[in-house]
């Protein structure tokens, strides 16, 4: 059963990562706690544990704030995940099966009709799935073990992205990019499709940066 402090954690970390919460918004405790139904304390303790993961930082001693990224932060983001996602590749091929096809074709599918529908928040989670089931499919301990520590950062800037111009639409069409290159079995065509997508999801992020940063 989780503690109050970590039930405050995961909702204002979703609130954040689903901008909910915006970078350079403030964050007050009592505010918090009043919404989440509970008290000051596991609120503050899960403020604290936010500011360990650079998620929030203190401000003027009045509450918190969501930390705004510099680019150099977000592109070192992007770079080590494209470092991360080419060496899972071809674990990711290796592992391949008709099962995981079909569930990341119906992942598209729920993308399409969410997108189709404008919810915003399960365009975020089900785009963050997509690459979730592709990690597992690597069927790696230690892979699993480094992304893990960095999957709520990929998504937060994810969302950022997305939430860009034809965001939506342009990261939807690469995933079907993707997933037919994995079809094929050609890992030269995967990388290629893999690497456009990130550096698509980086110019986005830079186009967002103005408005959220």
């Amino acid at each position: 059963m989780k503690t109050l402090r970590h039930q405050a954690y995961r909702a204002i970390k979703d609130k954040i990562i689903f901008l909910q919460i915006k970078p350079g918004e403030s964050l007050f405790d009592i505010e918090l706690a009043k919404e989440l139904g509970m008290g000051r304390t596991p609120v503050r303790e899960a403020l604290l544990m936010l500011e360990n993961e650079k998620l929030v930082e203190p401000k003027n001693k009045l509450g918190y704030m969501v930390r705004k990224l510099s680019r150099e932060e977000a592109y070192d983001y992007f770079a080590i995940r494209q470092v991360i996602e080419d060496f899972a590749i071809p674990l990711i091929m290796k592992g391949l099966t008709d099962n995981i096809t079909t569930e990341l074709e119906h992942n598209i599918e729920r993308v399409k009709g969410y997108a189709e529908g404008s919810d915003f928040h399960n365009v975020i989670r089900y785009e963050t799935e997509f690459h979730e089931i592709l990690y597992r499919a690597a069927n790696s301990k230690v892979f699993m073990e480094v992304i893990s520590g960095l999957v709520d950062k990929f998504q937060w800037l994810r969302a950022i992205g997305l939430s860009a111009p034809g965001g939506v639409q342009q990261s939807l069409g690469e995933h079907m990019k993707i997933l037919a290159a994995y079809k094929t079995g050609d890992i030269s065509e995967i990388r290629k499709v893999t690497e456009v997508h990130i550096q698509d999801a980086r110019d986005k992020f830079a186009s967002m940066e103005q408005i959220m940063f």
